[in-house]
């Protein structure tokens, strides 16, 4: 597994987030983003987990929304 912390990721739908914190939670690696600017000169207000899924061998982020992973992420990611 890649360290992408620090790291900007970009979704299918042209979004991007810093990543702040990575982490594996049964075999599936996830993000902690802040999401970015369209210039990627600043931050927004907004964050969200992120999901690493391979697609035809390439990767790919997409963001979580099983309220169960996000629960479990939710408790043990921490920003200290």
């Amino acid at each position: 597994m890649e360290n992408l912390t620090n790291q900007i990721l970009k979704l299918n739908s042209g979004v991007s987030y810093f990543v702040l914190r990575q982490a594996a939670y049964k075999g599936v690696t996830y993000f902690l983003g802040a999401e970015v600017t369209p210039d990627g000169e600043d931050f927004t207000n907004k964050f969200a987990f992120l999901e690493r899924v391979d697609v035809d061998g390439k990767f790919c982020v997409k963001e979580v929304t099983d309220s169960a992973v996000l629960e479990v992420l939710a408790k043990n990611i921490k920003l200290d």
